[in-house]
């Protein structure tokens, strides 16, 4: 499915670009085991509304791709489906892999290979305790050097029609450019206009915020997409924030939320000091903590270059809602419309009923201008009522090479977005 940029083409000048798809409320998973007939290279993805749908298509309990998904589905409020997405990943390891030994039990994920003949294949194994003598239906043959990257994995699950606005991806025990492959799909996604990566990483805090870990060095790369999480025990706690975000914006489609302070019911609380919390937010990973007896949650939901999950997801919605918008108006006009300034009147009308609502909803206000001046638009210190202006210039002032491509005159939109608050400082003067 091709997207309409060609057309009408929304740039947003912030840490984040527009969303290319309406779905803002399903997230991915990512993985690499096989399920012959379901989730493999032919079938690269695969939408899922429960565990149990997931079962009856072949997944095991045990595989990484299911323990994900239960993270994903069991928060609350929870997420409607998921969207499976197979991945070839190859360890060096399969590069060296093992003849097939009939004493040996393998798992799903397990390499080997196989001599039927003259000829010796390399195989990923599709089912658990396998053992004994050889048999096809187990085994899936795999070629040896043939390489695929998550977000080449994630594009290619796009372009087939694959709608999701989040992923998670699951390493392979020992695969190597972890860190890499989530800058990958983070600038994928950031190309293509869409949405978020989430990734876990369990390590001692020293090495989570230094160079060798991956909070730094994605924030030092300016990883707009990427939103990390400081695990106790297992990465997949990652799928859990996940499924929290994407089912807190399915049941708020009208009203604001912030991921910052939710509970995350399938994950676990990180028993680390404040001071080692602060050095885990200081490169902008996330953290998720006990500070009452009964409550745990997520702090501060921000991905790498700190900007909060919920500004980037309602900037992409404001983004997504413009740019559909102004399309309808090309698409659905039975007359011409014409290169001059009534045109233009009509698209700053639909804009503003697009962002009006937002302003409504409290996601922008009225603020004074405080980015760099825009000449001839908007100085420092100007205000901009509701969050949100827009401006065009007259046709009167176009290019002749626009006017013969039959162009509108760019349209300039400031917002101003309200953030939430996380923090206060109360101060008690008491008298005795």
């Amino acid at each position: 499915m091709l997207n309409i940029d060609p057309i009408v083409k929304v740039d947003v000048h912030i840490g984040t670009t527009t969303a290319s798809s309406g779905v803002f409320d399903v997230g991915a998973i990512l993985g690499s085991t096989v399920v012959s007939g379901k989730f493999d290279p032919d079938n690269r993805y695969k939408e899922y509304e429960s565990l149990a749908a997931m079962v009856t298509d072949g997944f095991l309990t045990t595989s990484e791709e299911y323990k994900a998904a239960e993270k994903y589905f069991s928060v609350t409020p929870a997420p409607a489906k998921v969207v499976m997405v197979y991945y070839f990943a190859n360890p060096a390891a399969m590069d060296y892999a093992a003849e097939y030994d009939t004493a040996t039990t393998y798992n799903t994920g397990d390499y080997c290979k196989h001599t039927s003949g003259s000829v010796t294949n390399t195989y990923i194994c599709n089912a658990d305790s396998v053992t004994g003598a050889w048999d096809d239906t187990k085994w899936d043959e795999v070629t040896p050097g043939v390489t695929e990257t998550p977000a080449e994995a994630m594009m290619d699950a796009i372009d087939r029609g694959a709608e999701f606005y989040a992923a998670y991806y699951i390493p392979r025990t020992g695969e190597a450019n972890v860190g890499t492959n989530i800058a990958g799909m983070a600038s994928a996604m950031e190309s293509n206009n869409k949405g978020v990566v989430f990734y876990g990483y369990v390590n001692s805090v020293e090495t989570a915020v230094g160079d060798s870990g991956l909070f730094k060095p994605l924030k030092d790369a300016g990883a707009k997409r990427a939103i990390g999480m400081f695990c106790t025990e297992e990465e997949n706690d990652a799928a859990g924030l996940m499924g929290e975000a994407m089912g807190l914006s399915k049941a708020n489609p009208e009203s604001v939320f912030a991921l910052c302070y939710k509970t995350v019911a399938s994950a676990t609380a990180n028993n680390i000091t404040q001071s080692e919390v602060a050095q885990i937010k200081a490169v902008n990973g996330n953290v998720y903590v006990q500070r009452t007896r009964d409550r745990a949650f997520i702090e501060n939901g921000s991905a790498a270059t700190g900007l909060r999950f919920d500004e980037i997801l309602y900037i992409d919605r404001m983004a997504y809602g413009i740019q559909q918008a102004i399309y309808k108006i090309i698409a659905d006009s039975s007359a011409k419309l014409p290169q001059n300034d009534s045109t233009s009147a009509m698209f700053l009308s639909a804009i503003y009923n697009v962002l009006e609502p937002y302003y409504n909803m409290g996601v922008l206000d009225t603020a004074e201008w405080r980015n760099d001046p825009i000449e001839g638009i908007i100085e420092v210190g100007d205000t901009v009522e509701h969050g949100h202006a827009e401006f065009v210039d007259t046709f009167d002032n176009q290019a002749i090479v626009d006017r013969l491509a039959h162009k509108a005159m760019p349209i300039t939109v400031l917002l101003c977005l309200t953030g939430s608050v996380e923090s206060i400082v109360i101060n008690v003067d008491v008298q005795t």
